[in-house]
């Protein structure tokens, strides 16, 4: 009996284990938002952005489409939560584990913050925050998940900021 148990025990390790490894850390932020006052969340699974065939490029480029294995996205309304919309902001980038890189844009006036993680040019996760300038504005954290390359950052970007609005 003791055999059973201690292998029942063991699997049930292991399938945790192989549950766990499947996320990603920064569902860790995503988690700790979840059925807050003033979040709405949702997801797009791999093959529901293939149904889509979302468009990231302009003149019908679709560079990134095939890609991507998933997309989040969670909104913030300050009139709803207890934050002001820049500390939300600035909590759900802190939840990033410290492996996440800011990509350092080259448009001053962008209200956008973008964090990565992977390499020198192939990157997994690309997460767009988006602040209001409105202190009572919403704000939105867009995230990628794939396989892309820097080329394709300006126009995870601009998805995200067209999902914003």
């Amino acid at each position: 009996m003791k055999t059973i148990t201690t292998l029942l025990f063991a699997l049930g390790l292991l399938l945790a284990g192989l549950l766990a490894s499947g996320q990603s850390k920064s569902d860790k932020m995503y988690d700790a938002f979840a059925n807050k006052d003033g979040i709405t969340s949702f997801s797009f699974s791999k093959d529901m952005i293939d149904a889509i065939d979302m468009d990231l490029g302009d003149d019908d480029e679709k560079n990134v489409t095939g890609d991507l294995h998933r997309i989040r996205f969670m909104s913030y309304n300050p009139e709803k939560g207890s934050l002001k919309n820049s500390e939300f902001t600035k909590k759900a980038i802190a939840l990033l584990p410290a492996k996440y890189e800011k990509y350092e844009d080259d448009d001053d006036d962008s209200d956008a913050e973008i964090y990565l993680l992977g390499g020198k040019k192939k990157y997994s996760e690309c997460h767009v925050f988006i602040t209001s300038e409105n202190a009572d504005g919403n704000s939105f954290v867009v995230s990628f998940f794939g396989d892309f390359n820097v080329n394709d950052i300006d126009k995870l970007k601009s998805q995200g900021q067209d999902m914003s609005e």
